[in-house]
C-alpha cells in the first residue's frame, strides 16, 4: 500500500499545475467547492473504510487458502509448540508452495486492471466528477467482498477467489480510490493546506491498512479460525463505505460535469511521451533513473509483506492468526506514523537524497533481518522496525509477487538444499541497485537552475502566447519570455 504516495506527487507536480494554467476552462470549480474546502472531514472516511476492506482481504488471502488446502488434504496445519515437529512434512511443504502460487495469482489479478482503469477513469473524473468514481470503486469492493463471503460459507471452488480479485481490479482496487481522493484534495486545497492534507491522506491509507490486519488476526484467533465471521465483517465495512459514497451531502462534488472529449486518452499518452521527447538540463535521464528506482523498490516491496506472511506461516515459525495480524499492523501502520513524523524532521537537516539512502538501507536491513530471523519475535517485530523508514513511491506492482513468491515457491519445492531465505538475500541484492542510482542522481543533482512553476512571476501566463515545457529549467523559462523573432 505505500505505492499510493506516487499519485499525490503527480497531482501536485509542476506539469499538472502548468497544464491547469494553460487550460483554465477545464478547471472550472463546482459550486460545492467552498463548502467542501471548509469541511474538516471530506474523503478521509472513504480511504479508511476502503483500506479496512483491502487490509482484511490481503491478510485473509494466504490464511484462507492455506486453510482450504489443508482441509482438502485432511491435514492439520502445525502451529504453536508442535510446529517444529513437521519441518520435513511433504504435505506441509506442498500446501506452502500452493499457497504462494494462489496468492500470486490473486495479487496480480487485482493489481493489473488498475493500470488501465486508473488511467482512463482518473481522466474521466475531471469531466464526470470525483463522486461517481468513488461510487464505482466502492461498489466493486462491496461485490467482491460478498463473493468472498459466499466462498467461505459454501466452500465454493477456489478459482472464484480469482473472480473476486478481478472485480476488485476492474473497480480500480485501492489505488484508484487513492488517486481520486488525492485529486479531490487537490481540487479544494492549495499551498501548504494541500500538502498537509496529502500527507494526512497517505498516512491514513497506511495506518488503516495495517490496523485492520491486527483486528482480523485477533478475530480469527478468538473464533477458532472462523473465516465466515471475518469475511462478514469485511462485507459490513464495504457496505458502510458504499453508503458513505452514495448518500447525498456526505461527499460533495468538486468538479463541474462536462462532456467527455474523445481525444482525452490520446492526450494522456501524448503528455507521457512528451516527458521523454525533449531533454531540459538532463531532465530525461534523471526521470528515467527515478522511474527505475521506483520500479525496483516496488518489485520488492509490493509483495514482500505477503511473502513474509507465507514464510511465517510455515515451519519453524508456524504463525498463529494473531501473529499474522500483528505483523501486518506493524509493517503498515508503523511506517505511516514514522513517515508523517520523521520526514518533516529529516527535511530540516538532510536532503531528499539522504532520505532515499536511509529508506533503501533500512529496507535491506528489514529483508536481511527476515532472512536471519531465528524466532518469531525477530521475524514479526524487529524486522518491521528496520523497515519502518522505507517510504518510497511505488510502481511495478504486477512483477513483484511473480518474482518474490516465485523464488520462494521454487525453493520450497526443491527436494534437496531447500533455502527459502534465498528470497530475501536476492531482494536485498536488488535493492543495492537503486542505492547506486540514487548516488548518481545525488552527484548530478540540479543546482539552482530550476525554478518553481508555482511562481507566477517566473512562468509566462497562458494569455501571453508563450509556450514553455512544464519541466523547463530557468534558461527555458527566460528564453520563452523574450520577444518572438519573425523571419523577414
Amino acid at each position: 500500500m505505500s505505492h499510493v504516495s506516487s499519485y499525490h506527487s503527480i497531482m501536485d507536480s509542476a506539469e499538472f499545475r502548468m497544464a491547469s494554467r494553460e487550460t483554465p476552462e477545464v478547471c472550472k470549480m463546482h459550486r460545492n467547492h467552498g463548502r467542501a474546502s471548509s469541511r474538516w472531514i471530506t474523503v478521509e472516511p472513504i480511504l479508511i473504510l476502503i483500506n479496512f476492506v483491502q487490509g482484511a482481504l490481503v491478510t485473509l488471502r494466504s490464511q484462507y487458502i492455506e486453510h482450504r488446502l489443508a482441509k482438502e488434504k485432511n491435514y492439520t496445519i502445525p502451529s504453536g509448540l508442535n510446529s517444529c515437529a513437521h519441518l520435513e512434512d511433504p504435505t506441509d511443504k506442498w500446501i506452502e508452495g500452493q499457497t504462494a502460487l494462489w496468492v500470486t495469482l490473486m495479487k496480480d489479478t487485482s493489481v493489473f486492471p488498475p493500470i488501465v482503469v486508473a488511467l482512463v477513469l482518473g481522466a474521466a473524473s475531471d469531466f464526470v466528477g470525483r463522486r461517481p468514481m468513488f461510487i464505482v470503486n466502492a461498489t466493486g469492493h462491496f461485490l467482491a467482498s460478498c463473493l468472498f463471503l459466499c466462498i467461505a460459507i459454501f466452500e465454493l471452488d477456489l478459482w472464484l477467489l480469482i473472480v473476486g480479485e478481478a472485480i476488485l481490479g476492474v473497480a480500480g482496487d485501492a489505488v484508484f480510490a487513492a488517486i481520486i481522493a488525492e485529486a479531490y484534495v487537490a481540487d479544494i486545497y492549495t499551498g501548504n493546506s494541500r500538502a498537509f492534507r496529502l500527507v494526512v491522506v497517505d498516512g491514513l491509507i497506511q495506518f488503516s491498512f495495517g490496523a485492520i490486519q491486527f483486528a482480523i488476526g485477533e478475530t480469527l484467533q478468538h473464533t477458532g479460525n472462523n473465516f465466515v465471521i471475518v469475511y462478514a465483517i469485511t462485507v459490513a465495512v464495504a457496505f458502510v463505505n458504499l453508503l458513505y459514497t452514495i448518500i447525498p451531502g456526505l461527499v460533495l462534488e468538486t468538479v463541474k460535469r462536462r462532456p467527455f472529449p474523445n481525444n482525452v486518452p490520446k492526450d494522456i499518452l501524448k503528455n507521457i511521451v512528451s516527458l521523454f521527447d525533449r531533454a531540459h538540463a538532463g531532465r530525461r535521464w534523471r526521470l528515467v533513473l527515478l522511474l527505475i528506482n521506483a520500479c525496483l523498490w516496488t518489485v520488492i516491496f509490493e509483495a514482500a509483506p505477503g511473502n513474509v506472511i507465507i514464510y511465517g506461516l510455515s515451519p519453524p515459525f508456524c504463525w498463529m492468526p494473531d501473529t499474522v495480524g500483528a505483523y501486518g499492523a506493524i509493517s503498515n501502520a508503523l511506517p505511516a506514523v514514522v513517515a508523517i513524523l520523521a520526514m518533516p524532521l529529516f527535511g530540516l537537516c538532510i536532503s531528499v537524497y539522504w532520505m532515499v539512502y536511509i529508506g533503501f538501507l533500512s529496507a535491506i536491513g528489514y529483508l536481511l533481518t527476515t532472512a536471519f530471523a531465528p524466532t518469531t519475535l525477530w521475524l514479526a517485530y524487529i524486522g518491521a522496525v528496520f523497515g519502518c523508514l522505507a517510504v518510497v513511491i511505488s510502481l511495478a506492482r504486477f512483477v513483484s509477487p511473480l518474482l518474490l513468491n516465485g523464488v520462494l515457491r521454487y525453493e520450497i519445492d526443491k527436494t534437496h538444499n531447500s533455502h527459502p531465505v534465498v528470497t530475501y538475500f536476492m531482494a536485498s541484492a536488488i535493492l543495492l541497485l537503486p542505492i547506486g542510482i540514487n548516488m548518481i542522481l545525488h552527484i548530478f543533482q540540479p543546482k539552482k537552475r530550476y525554478v518553481c512553476l508555482d511562481d507566477v512571476n517566473a512562468v509566462p501566463s497562458p494569455d501571453s502566447g508563450n509556450k514553455v515545457d512544464a519541466c523547463a529549467d530557468e534558461t527555458d523559462v527566460r528564453q520563452s519570455l523574450l520577444p518572438k523573432q519573425h523571419d523577414s
